[in-house]
């Protein structure tokens, strides 16, 4: 008859094996959870962890791991569109537009640069489902509508005698705003597609008391830089023209420049600044959010009795020539910094929530099921006003960055750009999507969105995946079991 105490003694056996079962099953998850690494805090080394998600290194990158997240504190509640103007230096490198899930993994890549564009700017969802984009061809500008259920083109227009246009938007009956950069033609057009020509224009060149010649920045004949136009309210038209460092409204009807925002080499105001969004405060009060490109910073201004006050600034956090900044509905801004190759979305008091790398030269990020550009709250609405450091970053790291292009330039999942539960709008409501090479009348084609392609799920982020799951649970079992036996004896 065996006493307890040799019952206890085979239950720590049988308990032993199990145990090394349970190890012995568990290290290969591991291994393949932490094979990038422990990472320092706040950025990590080549092969490291961000904020705990596994994500850059030849490891990661060699496992299907996902170099381009950085952190990622909250998840949004969609998939955010980013474009990649494609530009290293000197060297031309492709133009992409990307749809990246809450959770940092890739829904898919719509290559412009396998279409024949140069460079990939604006990018704005459209109320009938489509993606508006602002794209060009060697000497000209090409406006595409793109379907983000397949990343298709269903649209395209070639504006011949438009250069360089930086930014689109659609006005509505067939007609966009756009900017021309051109040699000797700096002005903002309105152009029609159902007629197929530009019906309206704005030329810098009649308005040299305000713009002269002499003045502005470094490119010759595009003196002025003009690099976005947003319609802020009915027949009014806001536009960034960057080498004055001065953001303006002009009315469409009159001509009249409405107000002013800055002014030529004031760099405490602005310094070469990109993509301005109109916010209304309390009382409508015009307030205007704006990448302050070369003070490295983001600002807000806010417009009393004919002059402006400065609200709201984030900065620091080695923010690096921000070229987009949009106020999302829950108050924070969504930042695509350009030189930092990244987007980050981040508190009104300077805390990193989400980060996304996305080389060379990210220009426009838009959060799906939210509107083209800012329409969240002013800082002064929500008590946020006053100079916010920026922190949490996951920060620049040269290997994980180029990991990280080489992550998005061999991407062959897919050109999908959104996924099924996240598409908007009806392609039939009118809005001109009829065809690849338009220009054509608005009547609008039917189509019916297509279901995930297979590969484009996106990639894993460092997540146990469903192998790694299968083994965690073997290794729960052999542990639980063992617990079992033990005890039973």
């Amino acid at each position: 008859m065996t006493g307890r105490s040799g019952r206890s003694s085979r239950g720590r056996d049988v308990l032993a094996v199990a145990l090394l079962v349970g190890l012995l099953a568990l290290a290969p998850a591991v291994g393949a959870v932490g094979a990038v690494g422990a990472g320092a805090a706040g950025g990590g080394t080549a092969g490291g962890s961000v904020n705990g998600v596994a994500g850059y290194g030849a490891a990661g990158t060699a496992q299907g791991l996902n170099p381009c997240v950085g952190t990622i504190r909250e998840e949004p509640s969609s998939t955010t569109l980013i474009s990649i103007q494609g530009a290293r230096g000197g060297d031309k490198t492709p133009a992409v537009l990307l749809g990246v899930r809450p959770n940092g993994s890739v829904v898919g890549v719509h290559d412009e640069a396998a279409a024949g564009r140069w460079w990939a700017y604006d990018v704005d969802p459209l109320p009938n489902g489509d993606l508006l984009m602002a794209t060009t061809e060697p000497g000209i500008s090409v406006l595409e509508r793109v379907d983000p259920a397949t990343g298709e083109h269903v649209a395209v227009d070639r504006l011949r005698n438009v250069e360089d246009a930086h930014d689109v938007d659609y006005l509505g009956d067939g007609e966009y705003v756009t900017v021309d950069k051109g040699d000797e033609r700096n002005r903002v057009v309105v152009y029609n597609r159902t007629e197929g020509e530009i019906v309206w224009e704005w030329r810098f060149d009649e308005h040299t008391d305000r713009f002269p010649r002499d003045g502005g920045g470094p490119y010759g004949d595009d003196w002025t830089h003009v690099n976005d136009v947003d319609e802020i309210e009915d027949g009014v038209f806001m536009v960034s023209v960057r080498n004055f460092d001065q953001t303006i409204a002009i009315d469409r009807e009159t001509k009249e420049v409405v107000w002013t925002l800055g002014a030529d080499d004031d760099y405490e105001v602005m310094n070469e600044q990109h993509n301005p969004d109109y916010l209304e405060g309390e009382n409508g009060t015009g307030t205007v959010l704006i990448a302050d490109s070369l003070n490295d910073r983001v600002v807000e201004y806010a417009r009393e009795d004919g002059g402006w006050e400065r609200t709201w600034v984030l900065e620091g956090g080695d923010l690096d020539e921000p070229r987009d900044a949009d106020r999302l509905p829950n108050g924070n801004t969504l930042v695509t910094d350009r030189r930092g190759q990244r987007i980050l979305e981040v508190t009104p008091r300077g805390e990193v929530v989400w980060e996304f790398y996305a080389p060379w030269q990210p220009y426009d990020a838009e959060r799906v099921g939210t509107d083209p550009g800012s329409e969240g709250p002013t800082m002064r609405r929500i008590g946020a006003e006053g100079t916010h450091q920026m922190r949490g970053s996951a920060g620049y790291d040269v290997e994980r960055i180029e990991a990280c292009s080489a992550f998005i330039t061999g991407w062959d999942g897919g050109s999908r750009l959104v996924p099924d539960d996240e598409l908007w709008g009806s392609a039939g409501d009118g809005s001109g999507t009829d065809g690849p090479d338009g220009p054509g009348g608005d009547a609008g084609t039917d189509r019916t969105y297509t279901t995930v392609p297979p590969g484009s799920a996106g990639r894993s982020i460092g997540r146990i995946s469903p192998a790694v799951g299968a083994v965690v649970g073997v290794a729960v079992v052999a542990l639980v079991g063992g617990f079992v036996v033990w005890w039973r004896r």
